[in-house]
């Protein structure tokens, strides 16, 4: 994955990352949302009680 590291901002690149992960999880079935909250949540990025 390439970044315009030099042409934007923090800020800005981490824009672009969070609209391709929208995108990306938008596109996911039940079971792969489960499985991702799953890892997520296993790892502390996120809190939530399965």
């Amino acid at each position: 994955m390439a970044y315009r590291i030099f042409e934007q901002t923090e800020e800005a690149q981490r824009e672009e990352l969070i609209q391709k992960i929208e995108a990306s999880v938008r596109s996911m079935s039940l079971r792969e949302l489960e499985a991702l909250c799953y890892e997520l949540s296993t790892k502390n990025y996120i809190n939530v009680r399965l």
